[in-house]
């Protein structure tokens, strides 16, 4: 129970953390219509996917971490 709450919280921290990182973007030299529903639809797709790899990283490493452990 511990592990997937603090899985949660690693992934939506990761993911607000991406889409504060994305904020400076000059999303108006990519996307032709800045303001559209799409743009706004792939700014939120984008920071899901960084933060996604942020915390998937950052979970393996607490897991190897928990894994040699033991070995101390």
């Amino acid at each position: 129970m511990l592990n997937t709450v603090l899985s949660l919280v690693i992934y939506l921290t990761a993911i607000y953390v991406a889409w504060w990182a994305l904020m400076p973007v000059k999303w108006d030299k990519l996307l032709n219509q800045v303001k559209s529903p799409q743009a706004a639809v792939l700014r939120v797709l984008v920071a899901v996917v960084f933060g996604s790899l942020i915390a998937q990283f950052f979970l393996e490493y607490i897991r190897l971490a928990q894994a040699l452990a033991p070995l101390q």
